[in-house]
């Protein structure tokens, strides 16, 4: 828009200046190469001025980390969680590390057993058919029991979950 505005004001600055030279001369000849030639340069120098300094005044980018999950770096977001989650209260374990291991464990139950991912999600939540279904009373003690103590411990069981979940076979 604001070029717009520009082109504007050069045109009836321009349109001024050929009447102003008009009525000097009435009589005269047509008006010459410099008098029409001149004036569209200088717009087009003042329009691509006006476009370089809009191209080159880049905006400062801000950083602002997101709440909603990781974005770019997967490993550092989910080691920070874990990090937290050693020291972070009982529900927050038991809410974001505890349901991040369920739902790999869901995923890993689907892909074992080739149930479809309601099915599985229905035996995995009621108890026995998930006693049924893991076949491995320390998974399930780890993933279904009470949080362990802040610190150490969490992180052993997160690792210990990890590999049995890994080494799960439906």
């Amino acid at each position: 828009m604001r070029i717009a505005r520009l082109l504007f004001w050069c045109a009836v600055a321009y349109g001024v200046l050929l009447l102003l030279i008009g009525g000097a001369f009435p009589s005269g000849p047509s008006p010459s190469l410099s008098l029409a030639g001149v004036p569209l340069v200088v717009i087009a120098i003042i329009v691509v001025r006006d476009l370089a300094k809009r191209s080159a005044a880049s905006t400062a980018t801000r950083t602002v980390g997101s709440a909603s999950g990781p974005k770019e770096d997967a490993v550092r977001f989910l080691s920070n969680q874990i990090r937290v989650a050693a020291i972070g209260s009982d529900s927050y374990f038991e809410n974001v590390v505890g349901a991040r291991l369920k739902e790999l464990l869901l995923t890993k139950t689907i892909l074992e057993t080739g149930l479809d991912r309601d099915a599985a999600r229905r035996a995995l939540s009621d108890p026995q058919q998930r006693l049924k279904l893991l076949h491995d009373e320390e998974l399930y003690r780890l993933l279904y029991g009470p949080v362990p103590a802040p610190g150490l411990a969490r992180m052993d069981m997160i690792g210990k979950a990890v590999d049995l979940i890994g080494a799960w076979k439906g």
